[in-house]
């Protein structure tokens, strides 16, 4: 619920006894940020609840305004409410219609068509799979697209069990994707072409990201949400009734428990949870409060309907770990193929599945750990952009490389005993397409430094060469000037940064869509105490006003457009002062990947370390890097 006045001005009065005007006026510009995420509530009770209550609970989550990746390409489509949501923001999408079809198709790149029940707002219903066939209207709108050259695409979604259902429309196209890549040798042999690939589900980074809302992020604890089938599916049924009996089994230990969303909530007994799972079912939910949902929860379960294909699995697996929860599931061929068990796990039995989801529900730690991981592979292998970019190839369409990928980590260090660790820290990165500029500030770089750049594996160096007089602010804004790369990475040369960094840093940039990206919760070791805390944990996954200076990643043209201030303190703050004054939009992404170390050395910001212990949560007495850096 949202704060009351009262408590909201308490808040207010506090913020100015404490701090004075300029903390108010911090606490108030936060409030006022926009999160990628709807407020919920999470002070209700399990229980059977209205609509009203459940929308109270999860509002829709907000519509995402983007402009399509492969905006340049408009697509004549029939899709279902989800795959509209999900390929929308990779095409120009243009909804044909049964009956305006023919001018629709006007101006189109192609049409792409998936195995829909209810199509486009149930303008299709029943007219893509019948009995009788597919109808009049779609026969003739295909081959009003052959007559005119249009290429057209269709995606049976509903393979294997429905293979045979939408075989006579897959018939009419000139390009079959499936969902089970084992049926790939039957639809060749009888389509009579070998124009035919899989196209698994995936995740749109646009709508399915792990922006947390200000209050109540993993506030509840365990969730599902689909159908019962008591006279069907007898796999998936066995399926349910072991984990969701799991959850329902651990559920006094919590507490909220287990909670069901059903799609089928009403009076046909076919599709109704049956025993105790029936007092866990708390309503239905719309799709898009739904995605609200995913992250209020500590875990998600998932079943299969298909359990043999290695390609064929449910969407909500990549939704909502993207979404930021932690997706419990059986395990089957697909799951087994997209994700290893450390990112999703995969229990066999009924008391595996209990240890698991008190597990997960219990600790923090392992959530974030394990969706991190699934997030990192979810990112580079399984965006519905990259499927876009698969069906776009299966056409012969060309395309530019939708999003940059060219880094120049920027390092200015006025210490040269620091140069081995700054390229020992550089030559780690997993990320390839990266390049180092390294600004010497008050000194002239070795003359092996190339040679030792080279044999650490750093292909690509650049070395600025800055006067002792200069202020730090000149020092980063040569080096942005100096750099090649479309993203600048602003980096020091006495911090921790893990081997995944710059990667992770990057896929934020996209799936924020912010202007800038950083950490704001981070990890900060305290050497002379031999002491880790987290500071502002409570800052992770949020749009924000401000980030930490060493974990600063923005667009090149950005800092040439707003180079950083000529000052030696403070730069990297009055940057994103000026940037948020503008309009634009800061985001702090996860806590990994980066330690800062105060060391015994002079800082360019000074704060006593019994502030900073006073002000962060201890994590931990000595430093353990595999638990920061993975």
């Amino acid at each position: 619920m949202s704060p009351t006045p009262l408590r909201t001005l308490r808040t207010a009065v506090w913020h100015l006894r404490n701090g004075g005007i300029s903390q108010v006026a911090k606490w108030r510009r936060r409030r006022s940020l926009v999160q990628g995420a709807a407020e919920a509530s999470a002070e209700v009770a399990t229980g059977s609840l209205s609509a009203e209550v459940l929308a109270e609970l999860f509002p829709p989550l907000p519509m995402q305004h983007r402009t399509p990746v492969f905006d340049q390409l408009s697509v004549g489509v029939i899709l279902d409410e989800f795959s509209t949501e999900s390929f929308g923001y990779e095409w120009s999408l243009r909804p044909l219609s049964p009956t305006q079809w023919s001018t629709e198709l006007d101006g189109l790149d192609f049409v792409f068509v998936e195995s829909a029940w209810s199509g486009n707002d149930g303008q299709w219903k029943f007219k893509l799979t019948s009995p009788s066939g597919p109808s009049p209207e779609i026969t003739e709108l295909l081959g009003e697209c052959r007559r005119r050259g249009i290429p057209t695409v269709f995606w049976n979604k509903e393979d294997p069990p429905h293979f045979e259902d939408f075989l006579p429309l897959a018939q009419m196209f000139d390009v079959v994707f499936t969902s089970d890549v084992r049926l790939i040798p039957e639809y060749r042999s009888r389509l009579g072409h070998d124009r035919v690939a899989a196209l698994p589900f995936a995740a749109q980074p646009a709508v399915h990201n792990p922006s947390r809302p200000a209050r109540n992020a993993a506030a509840r604890d365990i969730a599902f949400a689909g159908m019962y089938f008591a006279h069907k599916y007898p796999e998936r049924r066995e399926q349910m009734d072991l984990l969701l009996g799991a959850a329902d089994a651990v559920s006094p230990r919590m507490q909220y428990g287990l909670e069901i969303f059903s799609r089928f909530l009403g009076n046909d007994e076919r599709y109704q949870f049956p025993g105790s799972l029936a007092g866990r079912v708390v309503g239905s939910l719309p799709y898009r409060n739904l995605l609200t949902a995913y992250k209020h929860f500590k875990v998600f379960l998932n079943v299969n309907s298909v359990t043999d294909s290695p390609s064929m699995c449910a969407r909500r697996i990549f939704e909502i770990s993207a979404a930021g929860t932690p997706v419990v599931t059986t395990p089957s061929a697909a799951t087994r193929e997209f994700f290893p068990t450390t990112e999703v796990p995969q229990p066999e039995t009924q008391e595996e599945a209990e240890w698991t989801l008190r597990a997960y529900v219990r600790s923090p730690e392992l959530r974030d750990r394990t969706v991190h991981l699934a997030q990192r592979r979810i990112w580079a292998e399984h965006t519905y952009t990259q499927r876009a970019m698969t069906v776009m190839e299966s056409l012969g369409l060309d395309y530019a490389q939708p999003f940059p990928t060219s880094v120049s980590a920027v390092v200015s260090t006025n210490r040269p005993d620091h140069l081995g660790e700054v390229l020992r820290t550089h030559a780690a990165q997993l990320h390839t397409d990266r390049e180092l500029v390294l600004v010497t500030h008050g000194f002239t770089a070795p003359a092996d430094l190339r040679a030792r750049a080279a044999e650490a594996g750093i292909e690509h160096l650049q070395i600025v060469e800055v006067d002792s007089a200069q202020p730090l602010g000149v020092c980063l804004n040569r080096g942005v000037q100096a750099a090649s790369g479309a993203v600048i990475a602003k980096m020091d040369d006495d911090d921790v940064y893990g081997a995944h960094y710059l990667g992770d840093q990057l896929a934020a940039l996209r799936y924020s869509n912010a202007d800038l990206v950083g950490k704001q919760a981070h990890y900060l070791h305290i050497r002379g105490r031999d002491i880790v805390i987290c500071r502002f944990p409570e800052r992770e996954h949020r749009f924000t006003d401000l980030v930490m200076g060493p974990t600063l990643m923005t667009h090149r043209t950005t800092l040439l457009d707003n180079p950083f201030a000529e000052r030696t303190l403070g730069e990297d703050t009055e940057l994103q002062q000026r940037l948020i004054a503008s309009g634009a939009q800061i985001y702090s992404a996860d806590r990994f990947n980066f330690v800062q170390v105060r060391g015994y050395h002079a800082h360019t910001w000074s704060v006593d370390d019994s502030h900073l212990l006073a002000n962060g949560d201890v994590h931990a007495f000595g430093y353990a890097p595999d638990h920061y850096c993975f």
